[in-house]
């Protein structure tokens, strides 16, 4: 449990439009927060009370999203080649800051330009996402080299993930991205401060996704599917068949209009 986390999973619900289920998730989460973690940990408390209010139903005020000039600008000046890919897949194809750790080296596909999620819940229904050729020869130029020097160079000595358990060492070297993920977060954070002069929050770039791709007139249907919140019915082609023609109408739409960020 994170304030970033904290404030993920609340905006996933608000995605879903479950404005009641948040006001009562966040007034039960500050009452647990106060009752039974400040007497155990009161510096812990007090990072997670204050990183979070009790939602209001009648509270529409909203951040305005930033540009996509603005979004180059913190792409250039993020300060590490996986703070960037971190920044790219989030911003150019839409996913929820927590689906690209999903994603293990295998699931990405060069060829055609695809990365297969492969996560379905209840809520979660990502499956694909896709990668403009520029971004492809980005990644096998600057990003491939730089994760398979930190694989071997830690593989050998990763002793224990950050909640001290010990992890499962060949998963972790098969992450596509396998950084520390609060470091990412850090790190576009910090950065985008810097641009926008205001908090940013990483769930505003699928916002930002969505809302570039149907000001292009792609159909709310397609945005929906690439997003993963099109009903499961709409994802069974792409769950059986590696590659079929709803993938390629997919990508078509894609190529033409996602936002170009990187590169």
């Amino acid at each position: 449990m994170t304030p970033d986390g904290i404030r993920e999973y609340l905006a996933e619900l608000a995605e879903e439009g479950e404005t009641h289920v948040i006001r009562h998730t966040t007034a039960s989460l500050k009452s647990f927060l106060k009752e039974v973690l400040k007497p155990r940990d009161p510096l812990l408390y007090s990072l997670l009370y204050s990183s979070f209010t009790v939602v209001r139903p009648k509270n529409h005020n909203k951040v305005r999203l930033p540009t996509i000039d603005q979004l180059r600008q913190i792409w250039q000046q993020l300060p590490t080649i996986e703070s960037r890919l971190y920044f790219t897949i989030l911003a150019e194809c839409g996913l929820r800051p927590s689906e690209p750790f999903l994603v293990g080296i295998d699931d990405v596909d060069l060829e055609h330009g695809v990365i297969h999620i492969s996560k379905v819940t209840e809520t979660k229904r990502a499956f694909i996402a896709f990668l403009r050729p520029e971004v492809i020869d980005w990644i096998k130029r600057e990003y491939l080299p730089v994760r398979e020097s930190l694989v071997k160079a830690k593989l050998g000595i990763v002793k224990a993930d950050y909640l001290g358990v010990k992890p499962n060492v060949e998963d972790w070297a098969s992450r596509f991205i396998p950084f520390d993920r609060d470091r990412l977060r850090k790190e576009i954070k910090d950065t985008a401060r810097q641009v926008l002069g205001r908090e940013f929050e990483l769930y505003e770039l699928r916002k930002f996704f969505a809302t570039h791709m149907i000001s292009q007139g792609v159909p709310e249907s397609i945005v929906n599917t690439l997003q993963g919140r099109a009903p499961p019915s709409e994802f069974r082609v792409l769950i059986e068949h590696y590659w079929s023609p709803r993938h390629e109408e997919l990508r078509q739409w894609y190529i033409k209009f996602a936002p170009r960020v990187c590169c």
